[in-house]
């Protein structure tokens, strides 16, 4: 359930819920869906998809897809250890996504994570579950539940 302080905040942060409210008003009713760009919020669950997880390089610049984060592995909301798109002598960079990610994930939140060590070296990735181009092709929306 949105806290009134996050219900306020997405409500301000959406020129759709501002307009909306000037036409219907700020009843009960009105309170239960907000929708901020192409992700909808419903008190009590999220929409999510598929979203490609994406490198960054050491420059920060924006590298190449690494792996994907099903919505499933977010309700299943076990850590999980995924391959990086690369590795060293056979040896692949890993990171892990954690329960407190896929919270992070469920309040519509970036997560920025850290790869393991391989040939003194790590890398860092995220997952934004808000911009519709890191969504996986075709993927469909899954409602889930948020505390």
């Amino acid at each position: 359930m949105l806290t009134r302080r996050e219900w306020l905040r997405l409500a301000l942060t959406s020129g759709a819920t501002v307009c909306t409210f000037g036409i219907v008003g700020c009843g009960k009713d009105e309170l239960q869906k907000i929708s901020r760009g192409a992700v909808s919020i419903v008190r009590g669950e999220v929409i999510l998809y598929d979203t490609y997880a994406m490198a960054l390089y050491m420059d920060g610049g924006l590298g190449p897809k690494t792996g994907i984060i099903k919505v499933d592995y977010v309700l299943a909301n076990q850590p999980l250890t995924l391959d990086f798109w690369h590795g060293h002598g056979g040896i692949l960079h890993r990171y892990t996504v954690t329960p407190e990610h896929f919270s992070q994930l469920k309040k519509l939140k970036q997560v920025t994570l850290e790869t393991t060590e391989v040939e003194d070296h790590t890398h860092k990735l995220f997952i934004d579950p808000n911009d519709p181009k890191w969504r996986v092709p075709g993927a469909q929306p899954v409602h889930v539940p948020i505390p």
